[in-house]
């Protein structure tokens, strides 16, 4: 299945955000995004999940200022 234009412009979108902004981004669509319909997750879409997560961590270690 491919994705629809619609979705095609969100990530778009997304991806133009700065790492905290797509991190907010992304734990509402995880809020808010229906449960029961997908269904249980692959430990292939888990571990793409978490290597996402470490890019994203891994950015905003970078771009932040010393204390």
């Amino acid at each position: 299945m491919d994705m629809s234009t619609s979705a095609a412009k969100i990530v778009a979108e997304f991806k133009k955000l700065n790492a905290v902004e797509q991190r907010w981004v992304w734990q509402e669509m995880l809020r808010v995004a229906p449960k029961s319909s997908y269904g249980s997750l692959t430990d292939d879409e888990l571990t793409a999940i978490a290597d996402q997560s470490f890019v994203l961590m891994d950015k905003e270690e970078q771009d932040a200022r010393p204390r």
